[in-house]
Formats: structure tokens, C-alpha cells, sequence
């Protein structure tokens, strides 16, 4: 899954953005509708990944840190044929030129193709259905490993990771036993509940009593005992 992804200092992926960037229309595109809002082409299957980049590209924290990067962080790509790309950090600086082209075009919708051709994706990949948990993965550690170095390093780090706290409190001697774990998603299952809101209370929120067969294992009584168990998140969410 995800073949080539993200390979994003070769000549390959200048071969692709090219092609990508040179399709002529045949005739001039249609202009944004009534909602004046700005889509993305399926290249085939890549709607997961629509979904993805719009939900980056209006979240204004990582959107407004992205544009703040300069060309001494990103260097300059140059499309003429035969130009040295090595040193241009070429997915943050595709990211730019697509979240542009969706703040500024009067278009309904916009190409993707030079940024796929950033990740050293070929034909097959757009074709293909993807986890989009798993891309959204895969791209942040991308971009992360790019911008090493630069004034956007911490980027990612700073948006989008948090550590939770998992507290067991035990109801005979009172010991609490405490877990910290990073993380970068969260997962939400929205089967059998109301709403998204009504999820996250019972999976994150609520705290849940072991008793019975799901009794805890006390060190401090050496014992079985019935304990609460309950998660400390952050406040806010990106």
C-alpha cells in the first residue's frame, strides 16, 4: 500500500509534476459556484485524498505555517527541463501551490497531479482506494522528515501531536496507576451512537468501572479489586 510513497527527492517526481502540470484544456474551466468554494479533481480513486487535503487546507493553523515557510527553507523549483531539484523540498512546497490555487483560482475544482507526483505516486496508485488514516500518517511523517532543518520542523509536532493519560484508581486502597501515551489521531467509533458528540463522551469523557470478570490487578493490594479507569485528553482537538 501506498508504492513509492512518500519518495520525494528524485527526478522522478519532476518527470511526473510536469505531466501533471501541462494537460491543456480544451476549453476554459468552469467558475466557482454558488458556495465560492474551491474543489479537487479525482485523478481515479482519490477522493480519500480529497477529503484529506481539504480538511488540512482549512485548517487555518496548518495552512497559515505552511505558507510561512519561505524560499530559504523550501528552495525554488524550477520546471525547466533538465533544472537540479534535489535540495527543493518538493511536498511542502506542492502543498503551497495547491492551497493556493484553492484560495485564489476561479475555478470549481483544481488539479492534484503535481502534488501526487511529489509522493512518487504512478498511475496505479491513483487508481487505487486508500486508508485515509493511514495516509494521514504517512504524509505528516513526510512532511515531517522534509522540513528537518527548517523553521517549519516542528510543524506537525506542534498541530496534530498530543499525550494522554490513562488512570486506573482502585476502589479498596486508593492506588492510582498511571499510563502517559503520545498520539497523532484518535479513533471514534460512531457505531450504535447518536452522534459524533455522544462518541466522544462515552469512548473519551466517561469513565468506565472494572468489576466483575473485567476486574483489576492491584499491585499495591496483590489482589482483584474493582477499580475506575478513565482517559485525560487534551482540550482541543485539531
Amino acid at each position: 500500500m501506498f508504492a513509492g510513497l512518500f519518495e520525494e527527492e528524485t527526478g522522478q517526481s519532476d518527470v511526473k509534476m510536469e505531466l501533471g502540470s501541462s494537460t491543456a484544456s480544451k476549453s476554459p474551466p468552469p467558475p466557482r459556484n454558488h458556495t465560492q468554494l474551491c474543489g479537487l479533481s479525482n485523478l481515479g480513486a482519490t477522493c480519500y485524498l480529497n477529503s484529506l487535503l481539504q480538511t488540512l487546507h482549512y485548517t487555518p493553523e496548518f495552512r497559515e505555517a505552511l505558507f510561512s515557510l519561505g524560499e530559504d527553507d523550501l528552495g525554488v523549483y524550477s520546471s525547466d527541463k533538465g533544472a537540479d531539484n534535489s535540495s527543493v523540498r518538493l511536498i511542502p512546497v506542492q502543498l503551497q501551490k495547491l492551497f493556493a490555487r484553492l484560495l485564489i483560482l476561479n475555478q470549481q475544482s483544481t488539479e492534484v497531479s503535481s502534488l501526487t507526483g511529489s509522493f512518487g505516486w504512478n498511475n496505479s496508485e491513483e487508481l487505487q482506494q486508500h486508508d485515509v488514516q493511514e495516509l494521514n500518517r504517512i504524509l505528516f511523517a513526510a512532511i515531517e522528515s522534509s522540513l528537518l532543518g527548517t523553521q517549519g520542523q516542528h510543524l506537525i509536532g506542534q498541530l496534530y501531536h498530543g499525550t494522554s493519560v490513562q488512570q486506573v484508581h482502585c476502589c479498596r486502597c486508593s492506588r492510582v496507576s498511571e499510563r502517559v501515551e503520545e498520539f497523532q489521531d484518535i479513533q471514534v467509533p460512531l457505531s450504535g451512537r447518536s452522534g459524533l458528540e455522544q462518541a466522544l463522551k462515552e469512548t473519551y469523557i466517561d469513565t468506565e468501572v472494572l468489576q466483575g470478570s473485567d476486574q483489576y490487578w492491584c499491585e499495591g493490594c496483590q489482589q482483584l479489586v474493582d477499580a475506575v479507569r478513565l482517559l485525560q485528553y487534551p482540550m482541543q482537538f485539531a
